[in-house]
């Protein structure tokens, strides 16, 4: 967090799940206008249910969660992972991207041109505005992933989530998006789940460790033995003379995400 930040959304003791069963507990957490938080975890700790969480898209058990005042704009932009996405609906790139529009010009709203044109620079920028009239069914992974982040950045949000952004994208975009992403956290707090822990701590300002509750960790460097503390048993990788990999022995109980 840099000085005179200004809070916009907080978690305070949140329980939240699906149905009865609680996936996380006495979640806590803060986030800044200028925040980059990467969130790591196991598979199944819960890391997108908090997502959800902080969306709106699932209302806590227990505790609350506050979101400043949005002052116009949007306040979320927010990229799914690419395996919730229906590719047979029939949607082209363009209408996906414009879509993340929807919240600002209401049901009925119309898109004019300024719209289009800003939907297109995104594109650009993202290096497949020759696809903006293909069916998303004709996509492939990484240019699904590219469509999915213009939508969640046309709206100019305060907030941009992001869940597994470099899965199905490929080496160059994956190197791009991390470049792109610390530019845009100049006016955007960000926050990202990732697996890999050993690329995202060069970028992210702090991480927070998901496996049943929220372990909020204030820096980008982080050891095996501060995983194990936070109950957070995920592979740390090693750069080194010789690369290697070192992976806790750990127990836990699978949650569903």
């Amino acid at each position: 967090m840099e000085q005179n930040s200004k809070l916009i959304l907080q978690v305070s003791n949140a329980a939240v799940g699906y149905g009865k069963e609680v996936v996380l507990r006495d979640v806590s957490l803060d986030v800044f206008e200028n925040d980059f938080i990467g969130i790591i975890g196991p598979n199944g700790g819960g890391k997108t249910t908090l997502l959800k969480l902080l969306i709106g898209q699932l209302k806590p058990f227990s505790g609350e969660v506050k979101y400043s005042a949005n002052g116009g704009g949007s306040l979320f932009g927010y990229l799914p992972q690419a395996g919730q996405i229906d590719k047979n609906f029939p949607i082209t790139v363009m209408e996906v991207v414009l879509s993340g529009l929807l919240a600002n010009q209401g049901l009925f709203g119309r898109y004019g041109l300024k719209h289009r044109k800003n939907a297109l620079e995104y594109l650009k920028m993202a290096g497949i505005e020759h696809l903006k009239n293909k069916s998303i069914g004709e996509l492939s992974g990484g240019q699904l992933q590219r469509t999915l982040l213009c939508r969640a950045l046309i709206s100019d949000p305060k907030l941009l989530i992001l869940d597994e952004p470099n899965t199905y994208v490929d080496s160059k975009f994956e190197g791009e998006l991390y470049e792109l992403l610390k530019e845009l956290n100049k006016r955007m707090a960000i926050i990202m789940v990732s697996h890999d822990i050993g690329t995202i701590t060069s970028y992210v300002k702090t991480i927070a460790c998901v496996n049943g509750s929220l372990f909020y960790h204030k820096s980008n460097q982080i050891s095996s033995q501060q995983l194990a503390a936070y109950n957070c048993p995920i592979q740390i990788i090693a750069h080194g003379p010789v690369p290697h990999t070192v992976l806790l022995e750990h127990n836990h109980e699978h949650h569903k995400e």
